[in-house]
């Protein structure tokens, strides 16, 4: 997943329940319903002039108009003039797909993680026990036709990634044939498959060092509670000593899920209240007596800049209250809330900013971000971007592998493919630095997994930011940083 920069809007909101609203356009019946006494203008009125410009483009534009966009622009436009990232419409596929993916977290598909590639889509993995997994489909995998629709993905003919996920996904139980190029092979093969009911998760755990456990979670999903009690029961039936959670990366989600990730760990007191011009969304979680991971496990947070909203209501929380310390970057600093309200009239719906939410101690941190205990960066700085050169190499030495051997490499052949690197640094030209070699590495290191369908857990190797959680947890630091942190310091 690519994110943006600090300054660019973050593409995952912070969300609660939904209501609905109605946006109908209302008749004008008179010349009193089109303005006040003080001439300013009222709703009934711009819903006429919207309609008859509307109308005006029907009838004029030089070429044929559509209403259902034109319309839509009209409600981007006036969400727009709020100035608020955050508020805007979704359009009916939008709020469907956000739906499957984030409140019902599950779906009837192919069990395939996907992105876009030389136009056509390709196959990151396939899910354990999914139909794509039953059906021999490999991470490398390129689909290049969905029935008969050939994929050119921005292409002459439009097609989106989002246009392929509608063809692939669809009801449990419907068969879809694709067609597939695979590496090494010279002749394409088309593949049916039966979809099932796919169940993506949000929470990845394991066990490290010296019974350290370990919990990522991507997104606060509806399922994402579920997922966490699990992942922390089998961690602690494992003999579990302390924990390690990581939020980097994770941009947010359903407000409910991470108060409950929360309440794991802190048994009074508030996690996260709201407040909102409306009262209504004036709201206080309280956590609860029952404990899932008690005191007695120390506690690591791992955050980044790309740590949001509910990873910063989870941050906030468990430093205000002194539960754990917080090892990373400075967090985004996305400290308001959305609602979905769905329009009765024209399909979709329209995100609404309507509160802000503060932590334990009543400090928000809207575009203030939470500062970590332990200040560690992970990133190695390079001055030449050589992303394609590697990315070929990398690619070329996979296939004419598989064609030399007759079979797919496997995890243990990279350490063939990192004997072969000095070869592609030396052809990348002397005016680069002396970390060039261990970027490359890391970087050759990347894309070899994700042709091949290989997601390490952890990187024990590389990832500074949890080699210092690791440490200070061996170290037996974490009280006494604690202990020289001051209260609500965020």
């Amino acid at each position: 997943m690519n994110y943006p920069n600090k300054k660019q809007v973050l593409p995952v909101v912070f969300y609660i329940s939904i209501v609905v609203v109605s946006l109908q356009f209302v008749p004008a019946t008179g010349k009193d319903a089109l303005s006040n006494r003080d001439g300013r203008i009222t709703s009934p009125m711009f819903y006429k002039a919207i309609a008859e410009a509307v109308k005006k483009a029907d009838e004029y534009y030089y070429e044929e108009i559509d209403r259902k966009e034109m319309y839509e622009g009209a409600i981007k436009g006036a969400l727009a003039a709020l100035g608020d990232p955050y508020t805007y419409y979704l359009p009916e596929r939008q709020q469907k797909r956000e739906k499957e993916d984030l409140y019902h977290s599950k779906f009837g598909g192919l069990g395939i993680q996907i992105y876009v590639d030389k136009g056509l889509i390709k196959i990151a993995r396939p899910l354990p026990d999914s139909p794509a997994i039953k059906a021999g489909l490999q991470a490398g995998d390129y689909i290049v036709k969905v029935g008969d629709v050939k994929l050119d993905i921005g292409g002459p003919g439009g097609q989106t990634r989002d246009d392929i996920i509608d063809i692939l996904r669809g009801r449990v139980g419907t068969k879809v044939t694709i067609t597939i190029q695979r590496r090494g092979l010279r002749e394409q093969f088309d593949v049916t498959l039966t979809r099932e009911e796919i169940l993506p998760k949000s929470v990845r755990k394991g066990m490290l060092e010296n019974q350290i456990g370990y919990i990522q979670i991507s997104s606060f999903t509806g399922r994402t509670n579920a997922e966490f009690k699990t992942a922390i029961s089998q961690l602690q039936d494992g003999g579990m000593t302390a924990l390690i959670l990581d939020l980097r990366d994770n941009a947010g989600g359903l407000l409910e899920q991470a108060n409950y990730v929360v309440d794991a760990f802190i048994s009074e007191g508030a996690i996260v209240s709201t407040r909102g011009r409306e009262h209504r969304f004036n709201q206080e979680y309280p956590a609860h007596d029952s404990l899932l991971c008690p005191p007695d496990i120390p506690l690591v947070v791992m955050v980044n800049e790309y740590s949001a909203s509910g990873s910063e209501i989870v941050a906030g929380a468990i430093k205000d209250t002194k539960r754990g310390v917080l090892v990373g970057t400075d967090t985004y600093g996305k400290g308001l809330v959305q609602q979905r309200f769905p329009l009765k009239n024209g399909g979709g719906s329209v995100s609404l900013t309507i509160s802000e939410y503060f932590t334990p101690s009543g400090a928000s941190i809207h575009e203030k971000s939470i500062t970590p205990h332990v200040v560690v960066a992970n990133r190695t700085t390079e001055t030449v971007n050589v992303d394609g050169s590697i990315k070929e190499f990398v690619e070329k030495w996979i296939e004419e592998n598989e064609k030399t051997a007759g079979e797919t490499p496997t995890e243990a052949d990279f350490a063939v493919l990192e004997g072969e690197l000095p070869e592609l640094i030396s052809s990348l030209g002397q005016e680069f630095v002396a970390n060039l070699q261990k970027s490359v590495r890391q970087k050759a290191r990347r894309i070899f997994d994700v042709n091949l369908g290989i997601y390490p857990l952890v990187d024990l190797k590389n990832d500074k930011q949890l080699a210092e959680a690791i440490r200070i947890l061996n170290e037996g630091q974490v009280e006494s940083i604690l202990a020289a942190a001051p209260t609500a310091n965020l």
